[in-house]
């Protein structure tokens, strides 16, 4: 059997030793994008609305809704990116 050129990485595992590097330079999202969530006549999240973070890794999608408001649920099958993401919200309310 051949040796694939391109091994598949298991994805929930592909930033497990870069989780520092990944917090230091992994920019965030723009404000216009974070509005279009609460924009009546975008997607129309209130601030008291309850949010799925699905693969939410260090937390930075989680602390924009959080700081909106929103309740978040941060979804994160890399154990070291979770780590990362309960150091940045520890001090938050609802993580």
């Amino acid at each position: 059997m051949e040796e694939a050129i391109c091994p598949v990485s298991d994805s929930k595992e592909r930033f497990s030793a870069r989780v520092d590097t990944y917090k230091a330079y992994r920019p965030s999202y723009p404000d216009p994008l974070v509005n279009l969530f609460y924009d009546p006549d975008q997607i129309g999240l209130k601030d008291h609305h309850k949010v799925a973070d699905v693969g939410s890794g260090t937390g930075i999608s989680s602390a924009l809704l959080l700081s909106r408001g929103s309740f978040v649920c941060g979804v994160e099958p890399n154990a070291e990116m979770r780590k990362g993401l309960h150091y940045i919200l520890q001090n938050t309310i609802n993580h």
